[in-house]
């Protein structure tokens, strides 16, 4: 029977580190919030969470905990009798009881402070031993995000925090689904993992699975109470998910010291998982790669762009997960970048990338995912995006062809178009197809060397993740595109498979291709099937249109046609129905005389033609956006308006180099020479 106890708050730590078969509940009973403010986790409890031998499903009755609970350290796995056995300490890759069903997942506890959100649950993570310890697959799971009391609590209808969890289970946990995994069946052996069947390359690779129970992308560092709607009642949840995964990711440097392969991948714990954030994995891969510098190290993230509305960074400007202060399980350094250059209220998943390229010139990203993923089009409008906001340039419908006037897409008129309010900029800004394709695009773009990309047009599969499908990871060469196996729609071409695109992407040179490495074993181009072996991928628009990418996904974005060269037309837009140069002006902020005269003294007709709206401005080696603001006679904040979510997009203007081309209105009343001098002063008299 469970035991609990009501303990004074002073008492707390003293009865719970002499706890030894049961953990002291100190759940909150008080009648008002303590201050929503960060806290210190304690090392200090001792929790007792065996698994009943005969029910792997035992639920758990402990209540939250304000000061978590400590679990011991062991290794855990089922015998050949069909019983649960644990023995003492984290069980090592050698020695004569090293991990010797290779088939099967071993659990490690790594034990305090490693904790569950609510503190109540134990953390634990995977190991599967395959007949290589010199590759490695390293699965960051997604456990979903939350930053709020609903999301971060306990009621099965509100929670984004362990979502896939049973009703049955209030808190946060490792889903009980994964502890299947120590038994002979299919879970976590499927696609990408399935340590059976021939057709996978990757099936002699040992495999380490990381959960995440505390939804913050694997990298939070705090503690925090949030309160609720009802002012006396509060959840702390402990969003310790850089010290959890850095219990398994010291562990890896322990045990796979020598791997010359190691590919990191951030994908959910089924086919049909509904929870959110597996691009957490990408914030790892630096340190796997300092701690293992032999190897080949790749990011693949499964279904997670990380595309955000608004509201994502409105939540995270306090980053309620002590992210900037996560460090690596050696306290060296910091996991994600210093806040000075990348800050998760400020920066997205594209500028991380570039941070991390920066630093580690070798390491490679890559996404695979669908055109119109469920999960990720629900994250982004919940964060304040929309799946509609024009039909023009690239965004979610085709002017002139879809969404009539009945629509209920903002600022529609007649065929479809959009039609700003004046001072509410372009439209497009917070439409999903727009997003996700500036976003695709970009990372082509800025990371040549760094970063590819699968994907999949339309919901083709049922799977909200992909690479534990079988029929998606595995498969063969399809001509033609018509299945569900290949990216390509259009007819006359040939696509690769997932799984091919995967092989290739860490460097298993096959006769479907391979990607080629630049000296200092950065990507450079490629050779895949379907493609003409003498002509390697290397440039932009060959990368944006070869045989990976769905036929038509990105197109539609002005200035995409090459690859950054002067004359690309980067600030150019479509005028709407109804739209003329005097209303676009109005829409932008500009006088209308400037855009009359970029364009040709108004020859801009009207209706679905482009009109140039902006200068382009390519930025001088040394020179800030401060500088250029200053100099143009206008505001950075005007800048960023300007350019939010086109091809010059600038999420982090502290990445802005020398040769980057941004979209720039002067203020020409105020625009300064190179000796500081304005260039149009003001006659006498005015």
């Amino acid at each position: 029977l469970a035991v609990h106890w009501i303990i004074p708050a002073g008492l707390v730590l003293s009865v719970l580190r002499s706890c030894d078969a049961q953990c002291a509940s100190s759940v909150l009973t008080s009648t008002r919030c303590p201050q929503a403010a960060l806290t210190s986790i304690s090392a200090g409890y001792y929790y007792f969470s065996n698994m009943d031998p005969k029910n792997l499903s035992r639920a758990y009755d402990i209540g939250p905990q304000y000061v978590p609970c400590t679990g011991s350290t062991r290794t855990c796995y089922i015998t050949s009798a069909n019983l649960y056995q644990c023995r003492d300490g984290l069980q090592t890759t050698t020695g004569s009881t090293a991990f010797s069903q290779s088939s099967l997942y071993y659990e490690l506890f790594p034990g305090a402070p490693a904790t569950c959100g609510h503190g109540n649950r134990e953390f634990s993570f995977f190991v599967r031993r395959g007949s290589r310890l010199d590759a490695l697959i390293v699965v960051f799971l997604a456990g979903g995000i939350c930053f709020d009391a609903d999301g971060c609590g306990t009621d099965p209808n509100l929670r984004t925090l362990g979502v896939d969890l049973p009703a049955t289970e209030k808190y946060a946990s490792v889903d009980i689904y994964l502890k299947q995994a120590l038994k002979a069946g299919a879970v976590m052996q499927q696609g990408i993992l399935d340590p059976f069947s021939t057709l996978n390359p990757f099936l002699t690779w040992s495999v380490v699975l990381i959960p995440d129970c505390t939804g913050d992308l694997h990298v939070g560092n705090a503690s925090r109470t949030y309160a609720q709607s009802d002012a006396t009642k509060c959840i702390t949840v402990h969003h310790r998910g850089a010290t959890n995964a850095g219990t398994a990711a010291k562990w890896i440097a322990a045990n796979f010291p020598r791997a010359t392969s190691v590919l990191v991948v951030g994908t959910g714990s089924s086919r049909s998982s509904k929870a959110v954030g597996s691009h957490g994995a990408a914030f790892w891969a630096p340190y796997l790669q300092s701690v293992i510098p032999g190897a080949t190290v790749r990011v693949l993230i499964d279904s997670s762009l990380g595309l955000f509305g608004p509201k994502w960074y409105t939540a995270m400007k306090s980053d309620p997960w002590g992210s900037a202060q996560s460090v690596d399980p050696n306290g060296a350094t910091l996991l994600p970048p210093a806040a000075k250059s990348w800050f998760i209220g400020n920066d997205d998943l594209s500028t991380y990338y570039e941070a991390a390229a920066s630093a580690h010139p070798t390491l490679a990203f890559a996404d695979a995912g669908i055109v119109d993923h469920p999960l990720q089009q629900n994250l982004f409008v919940q964060t304040g995006g929309s799946l509609a906001d024009c039909c023009l340039d690239g965004c979610s419908c085709d002017f002139g062809k879809s969404s009539p006037a009945s629509s209920v897409l903002p600022f529609m008129v007649r065929q479809g178009a959009p039609y700003p309010t004046p001072g509410s900029g372009r439209g497009g800004t917070l439409d999903w197809t727009k997003t996700l394709k500036v976003t695709l695009l970009r990372r082509i773009r800025r990371l040549p060397n760094n970063y590819r990309v699968w994907l999949l047009k339309g919901a083709t599969s049922p799977a909200n993740y992909l690479l534990g499908d079988a029929e998606l990871f595995g498969s063969q060469t399809v001509a033609g595109g018509t299945t569900a196996m290949c990216p390509k729609s259009d007819p006359v071409s040939v696509c690769i498979t997932l799984s091919q695109f995967v092989t290739t992407f860490i460097g298993l040179y096959t006769t479907a291709g391979k990607i080629l490495f630049n000296p200092d074993g950065s990507l450079a181009g490629s050779t895949l099937s379907g493609v003409d072996s003498t002509a390697y991928l290397n440039t932009y628009q060959q990368k944006i249109s070869g045989p990976s990418i769905c036929w038509d996904c990105l197109t539609g974005i002005p200035g995409t046609a090459t690859d950054g060269v002067d004359g690309n037309d980067f600030c150019n837009a479509t005028l709407g129905d109804g739209e003329s140069l005097k209303s676009a002006a109005a829409s932008i902020g500009a006088d209308w005389a400037s855009l009359f005269s970029l364009n040709g003294g108004g020859k801009v007709a009207g209706t679905g033609q482009m009109f140039r709206y902006a200068h382009e401005y390519k930025m001088r080696l040394g020179e800030t956006i401060d500088d250029v603001a200053t100099r143009l006679g206008t505001t950075v904040d005007a800048i960023v308006k300007l350019n939010y979510n086109t091809i010059t997009h600038i999420q982090n203007a502290k990445w802005l180099s020398s040769g980057d081309i941004i979209c720039v209105l002067p203020n020409w009343s105020n625009v300064k020479n190179q000796m500081g001098e304005l260039v149009c002063p003001p006659t006498a008299g005015q």
